[in-house]
């Protein structure tokens, strides 16, 4: 299907973008790099007659570790953090969770603040981010503040972002010293799909081998990604034997409250969190 005709406006800078933004009052759609939104339009899913492209802000673009956090302007894309040597070095667990999204065309194009504000259940990235107590930027014509990830997501394809802002970065503390992390998907059909299931999780062990720290978080376990707490709670202060383990993938699965859709249903996917949570604490211990 062909695009119906629109608008764009192509500030550069954030002042610019969001004061066309407030201009518009909610009439224009924010385009990044366009994975999400380009196919939706062509189906007629969404027909906004204004677009606001926020690719010639040069300052939303880019890695850099400022103090042992990372720091990732909203327009780097996915394959760019996926391969980016300070991450991979010192937050493995987001670069390998970006490297799984899609196909490598898509990952080429695809933002990382694109695919948050996207907010689809099943994100690659931001289970991952949810490990990782990551903090989201957004500015509005007043200034920036601060949305911590675990804020962010507010609902099914909605989050914290307000009409008139945008998001500018994602900044990751420190990885843990010691910290065993990983990210597992499941695609019933193809590793390029979008996973029915995604689990990250961060743990760190004492010297006794018992859990002293741990995060789970979940992609399509619920209508956001969500923490998984009451698995954490079944690890933290024990060791990783099967037995324990398999109580935390069992509390995993009880506390999910997924969606049914044409890609499988509630208990199918609640099934999938059961496995998927098993297998990638197995890989860490």
């Amino acid at each position: 299907m062909r695009l119906r005709p629109f608008a764009l406006a192509e500030p550069e800078s954030v002042p610019e973008a969001v004061e066309i933004l407030a201009r518009l009052d909610g009439e224009a759609r924010i385009i990044a790099g366009g994975t999400a939104l380009v196919p939706t339009m062509r189906l007629g899913l969404v027909t906004p007659d204004r677009l606001v492209s926020l690719h010639r802000i040069p300052g939303l673009s880019g890695i850099r570790v400022d103090k042992d956090v990372l720091e990732i302007g909203a327009m780097t894309s996915l394959a760019a953090l996926a391969r980016h040597e300070d991450a991979r070095a010192g937050w493995p667990l987001l670069a390998h969770a970006a490297g799984r999204v899609a196909t490598p065309a898509i990952r080429s194009t695809a933002t990382l603040g694109g695919n948050l504000c996207y907010a689809e259940a099943a994100s690659d990235p931001a289970p991952a981010l949810l490990c990782l107590d990551a903090q989201v930027r957004v500015a509005d014509s007043v200034g920036e503040r601060v949305v911590p990830i675990g804020d962010f997501f507010t609902g099914f394809y909605e989050t914290a972002v307000a009409p008139g802002e945008i998001l500018t970065a994602v900044r990751v503390p420190a990885t843990p010293s010691g910290a065993r992390s990983g990210y597992m998907r499941f695609c019933p059909r193809s590793a390029e799909d979008k996973p029915l299931v995604g689990v990250a999780a961060l743990l760190v062990l004492d010297a006794a081998k018992r859990v002293a720290e741990v995060r789970i978080a979940l992609g399509g376990a619920a209508p956001t990604s969500t923490r998984a707490r009451r698995a954490e709670s079944a690890l933290r202060g024990e060791p990783l034997t099967d037995a324990v383990i398999l109580a935390a993938a069992e509390a995993a699965a009880a506390e999910a409250d997924p969606l049914s859709d044409l890609m499988g249903s509630a208990a199918y996917r609640r099934e999938m969190i059961r496995v998927w949570v098993r297998r990638l604490l197995l890989s860490l211990r």
